[in-house]
């Protein structure tokens, strides 16, 4: 039972819990009773054990096995009766002893997310941003469109610079060989983004059956740790060159993405612009809503909830700079870099959940099973394949709840919104 609860801090309580005593002597006497009819023990027929033997024997397990049952019990039963909601795991204070006959008394505390009473998320102000799709930004889509579309056809020619040229390659430090910087039959794409400049150079008007020879001195803070700081030599031989054939601009072009002439692709793509940055504004206001929710509101935060922010971060960024090759810093100045911003992203949750819950606003069923319609149809495939991926990526589908919760409450606030021209 819930004796007392103190609040140490406005994120952290001490409660003070009694389980009497006669529900300990419940508990154990249904823990013998079981061992009794369950254990053989030498010299006593089945059942007949003695208690004074059997908690000789069995004293210790006993005590563990009702600690273990009962105090998660009345926890639980005492954080609902003082309306908290935990944010962490409790920490108990004192060591859990059974003494026969005496209730069993303990003190634990845990972090709660703060109450914040007077909530301000009405009156915000925000600045129009103005939505315009020009005529160059169709055209770089169609050449987009066109790029990939392109074909690659086998040539005698000279390689000309986006062509492919088929290629095996031998790496050497030196006079070594490198195997793990040689290839054999590799697609290359005569641009400056597939390889440094020096490379695709040198390959630049040579024809199939051809071969080049090529330097490159690569800086000592080079991603890749083989190629850091050294100079290699590269002997590449042309097995093949294609060139590369993009479809003419036309109604036949058109046509392939559904529309009855070149006209219409472009209506369509003005269409699409127009709806792309509709939804990137949106965005921009819900993230101009949280930076004034944050300033309006001054609270303390969970460490509990911020560590774990912080962790989520890091494990993120280390995925992202090993994604691009990039030097990874250190945990200790990961969390220097991001504290604040894990702060930040808490305080945001908090108040998102304060103000829903005071306007009474709910991710429902229905709107997790339309986010997983249309994110199914946008990367064609079956709603039941995007839910295995969320539980195969995130252990079950209340990340998605939460992040379709958080973004209703924000499309509430900003309706209430005043949105100012320019």
């Amino acid at each position: 039972m819930l004796q007392e609860v103190e609040s140490i801090s406005p994120t952290t309580r001490r409660l003070k819990i009694n389980i009497p005593s006669d529900v300990i002597k419940s508990e154990t006497d249904n823990a013998y009773n079981k061992i009794r009819a369950t254990t053989k023990i030498a010299g006593f027929r089945p059942g007949k054990a003695p208690q004074a033997i059997l908690e000789k024997k069995f004293g210790k397990n006993v005590e563990a096995e009702v600690i273990e049952k009962i105090v998660p019990e009345y926890y639980f039963k005492a954080i609902q009766e003082a309306k908290l909601e935990p944010v962490n795991y409790p920490n108990i204070e004192n060591k859990l002893e059974l003494v026969s006959g005496q209730p069993l008394s303990f003190t634990l505390t845990i972090e709660v997310k703060p109450e914040i009473e007077d909530l301000k998320y009405e009156g915000i102000v925000l600045k129009e941003k103005t939505i315009i799709v020009e005529d160059d930004e169709i055209e770089k889509t169609i050449k987009l469109m066109q790029e990939s579309k392109a074909l690659y056809s086998v040539t005698e020619e000279a390689l000309k610079e986006d062509d492919m040229a088929i290629i095996n390659t031998d790496a050497y430090v030196g006079d070594k060989l490198h195997e793990e910087l040689s290839y054999k039959d590799y697609p290359l794409l005569l641009s400056p983004e597939a390889m440094p400049k020096e490379f695709i150079d040198a390959l630049l008007g040579k024809k199939k059956g051809e071969a080049a020879e090529v330097k490159i001195n690569f800086e000592d803070d080079h991603p890749n740790k083989t190629l850091a700081g050294k100079e290699i030599l590269f002997k590449v031989h042309i097995t093949e060159a294609k060139k590369k054939n993009i479809p003419p601009l036309d109604d036949e072009f058109a046509k392939e993405s559904n529309c009855s002439n070149l006209e219409e692709l472009k209506n369509k793509i003005r269409d699409n612009l127009v709806n792309m940055k509709k939804s990137q504004t949106n965005l921009e206001y819900k993230k101009e809503i949280l930076n004034d929710l944050i300033k309006r509101h001054s609270f303390d935060v969970p460490d509990s909830m911020v560590q774990g922010e912080i962790e989520s971060i890091i494990y993120k960024a280390k995925q992202d700079a090993e994604r691009k090759n990039e030097a990874i810093k250190s945990d200790e100045e990961l969390r220097r870099d991001f504290e604040a911003t894990a702060k930040d992203n808490v305080k945001s949750v908090i108040l998102l959940e304060a103000i829903g819950k005071k306007e009474k606003i709910e991710a429902t069923e229905d709107d997790v099973k339309k986010a997983i319609a249309e994110t199914a149809i946008r990367n064609n495939l079956k709603p039941e394949e995007v839910t295995k991926l969320y539980a195969a990526r995130e252990g079950s589908m209340d990340a998605l709840r939460s992040r379709l919760f958080a973004d209703k409450v924000l499309e509430f606030i900003l309706e209430k919104a005043t949105i100012q021209s320019s």
